[in-house]
């Protein structure tokens, strides 16, 4: 499998499309997706994903596949919202696109995964909180209610089940040497890796002093060592997606903390941090000082791109959005930062390379444009970008590319199509003051909506 084959077939109406099933979905998971996924899918991204589980083939004959089209015909979308919707499944580990091409031509390997089990959604640090956010303090308590199952009534019994070779009799020769049909059968099905479920990458995580938060957590706050390291990987993920260094990690642990047990709150803790990230959006930037890069430069790159790769590299995303929007004279709205914070969990793109993004929306557009934020990003990933310079590198290769490709007739060389993500508008207008007023009372509106729900 090679991820760059992605980048060589533009998906039409025409393009085939082959579903392969990574297990099997039941009524119970469909009740799942509607109510944990359909939230983080939308209706679109839910219609296409169940849609695929249909078409699933009953034979193994490729060759018979259908186009493209059929299913835009059935779910009454184009092209380009259908696209949008399957990233949007691909993101939530549902799905896996595979391009191939064959005799017929080029087609697209749907690989459909089965939702995560409710326990598995709920420990998952980037699918709970999306959640969390999307439906509010409410609707997720009410979720926690029908999806948990408690265990007491097992407490104080005593357990009688058989086991398998207790009931079941099986020849001592075939548990010794295993028959050879039975090994040909099990080669048959090739180990699999579950690609199902988002994972951080490490390599993208400044490495935390977690002996100075076991220290400090145990003295201050008398929070076990167990206790901790049973919401190790949440407390990872807020430093990576928020910037926040051990000492601020501390404090939020120890003041979100169950006085009565001792024990992390995981819900009070992830709320306290969001609240946190929201009230810096706005207030003063801290002060950073802007030294001039005075190492000598080996990378290429202007000194007005290397200013920046210092800055994006020495502040948090919070704190970078809000003092781009302060060097233009704006303000950081409630979307705005609701945004990042999505584009943030959703991705595995390090703070310095969100702050370059941010940078460079904020050039196209007044104020941080999802769609564009969505294009830019989903190209990143799919490019393997992972550090601040390769997110620049990348910039400058789209604003370098040739204009007219035409004019290569060399067939054996391979030239890289950039995505044009300047055809990504933003939805938000310069220049019409009622409307940009009418945004403001919106977003008002809005925040005092969220208000009431929490």
């Amino acid at each position: 499998m090679d991820r760059e084959n992605n980048s060589d077939i533009e998906i039409n109406p025409l393009t085939g499309y082959w579903c392969l099933p990574h297990g099997q979905i039941n009524d119970y998971d469909r009740h799942i997706l509607t109510d944990l996924y359909l939230p983080l899918l939308g209706t679109t991204a839910y219609s296409v994903y169940l849609l695929l589980w249909e078409k699933v083939p009953n034979k193994e004959v490729v060759t018979d596949r259908k186009n493209h089209s059929d299913l835009l015909s059935l779910l009454n979308i184009d092209l380009n919202k259908f696209n949008a919707a399957r990233v949007r499944a691909e993101a939530l580990g549902l799905i896996r696109t595979f391009t191939k091409n064959d005799d017929l031509g080029d087609y697209c390997i749907y690989q459909l995964f089965e939702p995560l089990t409710p326990k598995e959604f709920f420990k998952d640090d980037l699918m709970s909180i999306f959640l969390y956010e999307k439906i509010g303090q409410v609707n997720y308590n009410e979720l926690i209610k029908k999806y948990s199952r408690s265990e007491e009534i097992l407490e104080q019994s005593t357990e009688i089940t058989k086991d398998f070779l207790e009931v079941f009799q099986l020849n001592n020769d075939d548990l010794i040497n295993t028959p050879t049909d039975v090994k040909n059968a099990q080669s048959e099905f090739t180990s699999e890796s579950d690609n199902s479920k988002p994972k951080v990458d490490p390599a993208t995580m400044n490495q935390l002093d977690w002996e100075l938060i076991e220290d400090r957590i145990g003295q201050l706050f008398k929070i076990d060592k167990n206790d901790l390291l049973k919401n190790q990987e949440l407390i990872i993920n807020l430093h990576l997606f928020y910037g926040i260094d051990e000492i601020t990690l501390i404090d939020l642990i120890g003041k979100t903390a169950n006085i009565v047990d001792n024990k992390i709150d995981p819900e009070r803790l992830r709320r306290s941090v969001q609240d946190r990230f929201e009230k810096n959006a706005n207030i003063s930037v801290k002060n950073v000082e802007e030294k001039p890069v005075d190492a000598p430069v080996t990378n290429n790159l202007s000194r007005a791109d290397n200013l920046l790769l210092q800055q994006a590299k020495s502040m948090v995303p919070a704190d970078f959005l809000a003092a781009e929007k302060q060097k233009s004279g704006g303000f950081t709205g409630a979307a705005e930062s609701k945004a990042l914070r999505d584009m943030a969990m959703k991705t595995y793109l390090s703070p310095a390379v969100l702050n370059i993004l941010v940078d460079y929306i904020l050039q196209n557009s007044p104020t941080l444009s999802v769609a564009l934020m969505e294009t830019v990003a989903n190209d990143w990933q799919q490019n393997e970008v992972k550090t601040p310079e390769q997110a620049l590198q990348r910039l400058h290769d789209f604003q370098n590319r040739p204009r007219n490709p035409r004019r290569y007739n060399n067939r054996n060389k391979k030239v890289e199509k950039a995505t044009d993500w300047s055809k990504v508008q933003s939805n938000t207008p310069t220049n019409d003051k009622n409307a940009q007023i009418k945004r403001q009372e919106l977003q008002a509106r809005i925040r005092k909506m969220r208000n009431k729900d929490n």
